[in-house]
């Protein structure tokens, strides 16, 4: 584990002079201590990247201290693992949206208005050479869900009755599968 994605934010570090540092400050270094390795596995899980992993990190203990310091919080580590859910779940909302840009439906009356020019074309076809290889990476339940979802167009409701399965559930295989494309289209 990078100790640079462990650091903890400016507000927190020694090296950084803090005016009116209390018992709030001393509070957020233990609960940092205690959380973000925790934090750190829970975002690689999830995300494949320790660069977005200790990003995520950091932004949850920022948003933490920010509460802190607008009213007291009675259990600040459930609330830091909820900004961290929260965050997650945002990521992957942008990513959902962003990825709708790329839907097509696909049926046989389906044509282009106007004919794309090459480069529009190739470019295209290797975003979709990525993505079939990518779909094809994931596990097989986690690729069933999506397609369901996505090609399909099942809700989750339908998917999770269909399956036997919850709906947390579905949309956690969902998520997956998103955050496993862009990571696929981000590395090209």
């Amino acid at each position: 584990m990078s100790s640079k994605n462990l650091n903890p934010p400016e507000g927190l570090r020694d090296d950084v002079p803090q005016e009116n540092a209390g018992a709030g400050i001393a509070d957020v270094r233990q609960i940092y201590e205690t959380e973000a390795p925790r934090l750190q596995r829970y975002f690689q899980r999830r995300l494949r990247s320790r660069d977005d992993a200790g990003d995520l990190v950091q932004e949850s203990f920022v948003r933490l201290v920010g509460c802190m310091a607008r009213t007291t919080l009675p259990r600040p580590a459930a609330y830091l693992q909820r900004i961290a859910r929260n965050l997650l779940l945002d990521r992957y909302k942008r990513l959902e949206t962003r990825f709708l840009a790329f839907h097509v439906p696909i049926d046989d009356g389906f044509e282009v208005a106007v004919a794309p020019d090459q480069a529009a074309r190739i470019e295209v076809e290797d975003v979709m050479r990525i993505y079939r290889r990518a779909l094809e990476e994931l596990p097989q339940r986690t690729r069933d869900i999506f397609l369901a979802h996505r090609v399909d167009e099942l809700t989750y409701r339908e998917i999770a009755e269909s399956m036997g399965i919850s709906i947390p559930t579905v949309q956690y295989h969902v998520a997956r599968a998103l955050a496993h494309i862009d990571a696929a289209l981000e590395q090209e």
